[in-house]
């Protein structure tokens, strides 16, 4: 009796079987039922010298309260000389790096809300991207929002559209194109130098202040991140009517210099006094 052709038949069936089986299951895997996706995901972009996202975790616990899961993006972090990478190099492995996290949720759950925050540099991150998502269209806009904390490039006077390119390798971005219909909540403290600064000319002594800003106001997000309605972002002073002259900047900033270091100077000699007239 001839076997060959019904065992050559039935090996194929077999194979073919197995191959339609192994599609299956890699369409599958690439996209998740509907039961097994979550109500969404909140990335999040943690600032310089937070490469994993740590001080954005109120965000993320608000929005796993939701039913969101949470999913921080890691990425350098580094600010150059204070760091291995120059702030060029870090902010672009961030921005492909949160690209990548956020492809990849949206192929696998593509019914799912997407919610993109960051904090300083990761704020310049995460804006970016959703200002990339408003171009591009890869994701519906309806689906995604955006909350960013003391955003470098936040049109209200974030410190890369007011300063010049001075320090190699961090490129002064200015002012993006916008977020075309992705709501995104910019959460900026008044006087914080890094949201928050006006152009010296304009007005120099809150340009000083603003210096000052960043390491009074700058690392005080934190209850911000908590509450899910944080305060608006402050406007700026409005220019003088008359520009000032060079001259009279200078003298505002120099005013504004001393005033603002008088308590710290006074700290120091108070200390190295009290170690003077203490000592045996």
């Amino acid at each position: 009796m001839d076997w060959d052709g019904p065992m050559r038949k039935y090996s194929l069936s077999v194979v073919c079987t197995f191959a339609l089986g192994t599609a299956l299951l890699s369409a599958n895997a690439a996209t998740a039922s509907p039961n097994s996706c979550p109500t969404g995901a909140v990335f999040a972009v943690g600032g310089t010298w937070d490469p994993t996202g740590q001080t954005t975790q109120p965000v993320t616990d608000r929005y796993a309260a939701q039913g969101y899961v949470a999913k921080p993006v890691s990425y350098p972090a580094s600010f150059w000389p204070l760091g291995d990478q120059t702030y060029d190099a870090s902010v672009a492995v961030g921005v492909q790096a949160l690209h990548a996290e956020v492809d990849t949720f949206h192929s696998q759950c593509p019914g799912s809300d997407v919610v993109i925050t960051g904090y300083s540099q990761g704020a310049r991150i995460a804006g970016d991207v959703l200002g990339d998502i408003a171009r591009d269209g890869s994701i519906p806009q309806s689906q995604v929002t955006g909350v960013l904390y003391s955003d470098p490039r936040n049109s209200h006077g974030g410190i890369e559209t007011v300063i010049p390119n001075v320090v190699p390798g961090a490129t002064m971005s200015g002012t993006r194109a916008g977020f075309g219909d992705i709501p995104v909540q910019e959460v900026c403290i008044e006087g914080d130098g890094i949201c928050n600064m006006p152009k010296p000319r304009d007005a120099p002594e809150e340009f000083v202040d603003s210096v000052f800003g960043y390491f009074t106001k700058h690392g005080t997000y934190q209850p911000m991140m908590t509450n899910s309605t944080p305060p608006p972002q402050p406007g700026l002073p409005e220019s003088p009517a008359v520009p000032l002259q060079p001259a009279e900047v200078a003298t505002a900033i120099a005013s504004r210099l001393v005033e603002n270091l008088t308590p710290y100077v006074k700290a120091a000699l108070s200390s190295a006094l009290t170690t003077v007239l203490t000592a045996p």
